[in-house]
């Protein structure tokens, strides 16, 4: 036999458990990026949250912020150099469409990592940026892998939610 105020006392707490974790989650944190699998992109679980200029690695299905990995502006990505994200050695630059390896505090220049075609990602290499073969594909929110000269579409990898910067999309890619 149901008893009606025990369900209602019961849904209450359950509902507003529910609309506390999401409102948690929606408005503490920048963007969420999930994995992906298949051809239409199925969200799993989190991978990356990006927040104010940091990449952190995702904890558990929902993004709790894990420990950061990454710190960036514009132009320039920085290894974090511990879990909190302390700025460490460079890691990328980015000039234009072009995603260059870096080191040292200053982010020295090194040798190119990837290029961005519009909506596709190539390898690239060497100091001149000599475009490799395809490596992604990015569809709406949705980032495939890419194969062939043409970066023909495959399985999907990485669903964004919210607003990520290309410049923090194509630091996690080069780590791919």
């Amino acid at each position: 036999m149901w008893c009606g105020t025990g369900i209602n006392d019961n849904m209450r707490t359950l509902f507003t458990s529910i609309a506390l974790l999401l409102c948690a989650t929606l408005l503490g944190q920048g963007s969420i990026v999930h994995w992906a699998y298949g051809p239409f992109g199925t969200a799993g679980d989190a991978a990356y949250v990006v927040e104010n200029g940091r990449i952190y690695q995702a904890c558990g299905p929902f993004g709790t912020k894990g420990p950061c990995l990454f710190i960036f502006d514009e132009e320039h990505v920085f290894r974090s150099a511990d879990a909190i994200g302390r700025k460490g050695d460079g890691a990328f630059t980015l000039e234009g469409n072009k995603l260059f390896r870096c080191h040292g505090t200053f982010c020295t220049k090194d040798a190119c990592a990837l290029i961005l075609e519009h909506n596709k990602v190539f390898r690239a290499d060497g100091a001149f940026c000599n475009k490799g073969e395809s490596a992604f594909l990015i569809e709406g929110n949705t980032v495939f892998l890419a194969e062939g000269p043409f970066a023909n579409k495959t399985d999907a990898i990485l669903q964004v939610q919210g607003d990520l910067p290309m410049i923090a999309l194509l630091t996690i890619l080069a780590g791919r």
